[in-house]
C-alpha cells in the first residue's frame, strides 16, 4: 500500500514529533509511529465506505423516481447508475472488507447529511448526467471522477477529515489516489484487492529499524554532521533537515541491501516537499560527504548483486 518513499516520510514526521517532544520512550515512539501508518489505512477504508454509501443514495435515489411525479427524462431512460457499477457491488459483496469496517467501528450512519448533499453534487453534475446516456464514460471513468472532483476537491469532506481525524487530513489527497488505484486495478482485474498497510515484513521492519537506529544513534549523527558543517552552528541548520540527514546516515548503515545513492536521492527528493528552499543543495553536498567517510571507515558495507559499499 504505502510505498517506500511513503514510508520514510511517515518516519520523517514521525522522529520530528519525537525530537521536539523531548521524550525519549522509544518504545512509546515507535507505537505513535506505527498507529499513523494505520491510520493511512483507516481512511483508505473509510473513503471504500463513502463510495458504498454513494451507491446507497443512489439506490434509494433511483427508486424515488417511482414516485416522482415529474421525473426527468434523462434519469428515467439511464441505462447505468452508480449503484450498478460493478467495484461498489464489489465492496457490497466483499467478507474482508465487511469484517475490517466493522472490526475498526467505521460509519458514516451519524454524517448521512454529508453523504446525501455529496451525493446530490455529484447527480447535479455535468458527469454523472452524462454518464446516464454517455456508453462510452465507463464505470470506472465515473468513479475516477467522483473521488477525483468530488473527494479530492471537496471542502466539506476535507473539512470534515480535518475535524474528526488529526491523522488523516496530511493523507487526504495521497489516500484518494490509493482509492482510485484500486479501482483501477479492479476494472483491469475484475477482481476487488483491499490494499495492506505494508506490502510484506521486510517493510515492516524497514520502519521499525530506520526509525529505532536514527534514534539510537541520534548523537553520534550529530556529532558526524556538525564536522562537516564547521561554517554553521548546528542549532541553525534547520531541525527537519538534520532529521533528513540523520535518517540518511541510518538508513546507508543499517540496511546493507538498499544502494547508497537509492539512499541519498531519496532524501534530497523528500526535503524538496519537507524543508526549505534551500534544503536540497545542502542536504545533497553534507549527505555525499558523509558517505564517502563512512564508507572509507567500512561503517556502510553493502550487500548483493550490483551494491558497493
Amino acid at each position: 500500500m504505502l510505498s517506500r518513499r511513503q514510508l520514510r516520510i511517515k518516519v520523517l514526521q514521525s522522529l520530528y514529533s519525537f525530537l521536539q517532544s523531548g521524550k525519549n520512550d522509544l518504545a512509546a515512539g515507535e507505537r505513535e509511529l506505527f498507529r499513523s501508518i494505520d491510520q493511512v489505512y483507516e481512511l483508505y477504508l473509510f473513503l471504500l465506505l463513502l463510495l458504498k454509501e454513494l451507491g446507497d443514495a443512489d439506490l434509494q435515489d433511483a427508486e424515488d423516481l417511482l414516485h416522482k411525479n415529474f421525473p426527468e427524462e434523462n434519469e428515467l431512460k439511464a441505462k447505468k447508475r452508480l449503484h450498478q457499477s460493478g467495484f461498489i457491488a464489489a465492496l457490497f459483496a466483499d467478507a474482508t472488507f465487511t469484517a475490517e469496517i466493522k472490526n475498526r467501528k467505521l460509519s458514516w450512519q451519524k454524517d448521512h447529511e454529508l453523504v446525501r448533499r455529496l451525493f446530490h453534487e455529484i447527480k447535479k453534475s455535468k458527469a454523472y448526467r452524462n454518464y446516464f446516456v454517455q456508453s462510452e464514460i465507463t464505470e470506472k471513468d465515473i468513479l475516477d471522477t467522483i473521488v477525483q472532483d468530488f473527494f479530492e476537491k471537496s471542502e466539506n469532506l476535507q473539512h470534515y477529515i480535518e475535524e474528526n481525524n488529526i491523522y488523516w487530513s496530511e493523507d487526504f489527497s495521497f489516500v484518494c489516489h490509493l482509492v482510485m488505484k484500486t479501482i483501477k486495478d479492479f476494472y483491469h482485474s475484475g477482481k476487488l484487492e483491499i490494499t495492506p498497510v505494508f506490502k510484506d515484513e521486510d517493510d515492516r521492519t524497514f520502519v521499525r529499524e530506520l526509525f529505532s537506529k536514527t534514534i539510537l544513534n541520534n548523537m553520534e549523527y550529530e556529532e558526524a554532521i556538525a564536522a562537516k558543517t564547521k561554517n554553521w552552528e548546528v542549532e541553525r541548520i534547520a531541525l527537519m533537515d538534520m532529521i533528513l540527514l540523520k535518517m540518511a546516515l541510518s538508513e546507508m548503515v543499517s540496511f546493507p541491501g538498499i544502494p547508497v545513492k537509492v539512499s541519498i536521492n531519496e532524501y534530497i527528493d523528500i526535503s524538496k516537499d519537507y524543508s526549505t528552499p534551500k534544503s536540497r543543495q545542502f542536504i545533497n553536498g553534507i549527505i555525499d560527504k558523509l558517505a564517502d567517510e563512512y564508507s572509507k571507515a567500512g561503517k556502510i558495507v553493502k550487500t548483493g548483486r550490483g551494491l558497493v559499499g
